[in-house]
């Protein structure tokens, strides 16, 4: 009885229509498999190109952050020069013109006897 079920018209039946199952079944998940690797794909490619714009803006805001150190650096050195060619101007006039204004009055008033004395 057991032959005669393998040969029935039943058992080619349902052999056939689980085999139709598995097949249906594994071409399902390989169609899933790729559509699931063309996502991935697709949202791979965004994430790069999110990423080079990213990458592209940090890189300007770092260009830009390099320029403005550069020119506060540079008007920090032409402030420094600035402020020392003035301190040098304000020593000039402060201390070498009291000795110069200053100390020759006291040589005029104190001194034109003792200069005339040594000379005569």
């Amino acid at each position: 009885m057991g032959m005669d079920f393998l040969t029935s018209e039943a058992f080619v039946t349902i052999f056939s229509v689980v085999g139709s199952a598995i097949g249906l079944f594994l071409a399902l998940r390989a169609d899933i498999g790729k559509r699931i690797d063309r996502v991935e794909r697709r949202i791979g490619q965004r994430i790069d190109r999110v990423e080079e714009g990213l990458g592209q803006r940090i890189d300007r805001v770092e260009d830009r952050a390099r320029a403005d150190h550069l020119e506060v650096v540079t008007e920090i050195g032409e402030l420094k020069t600035a402020v020392g060619v003035l301190g040098a101007k304000l020593d000039e006039r402060s201390a070498p013109q009291r000795l110069v204004v200053q100390e020759p009055r006291a040589d005029y008033k104190a001194g034109d006897e003792p200069e005339d004395g040594p000379d005569a």
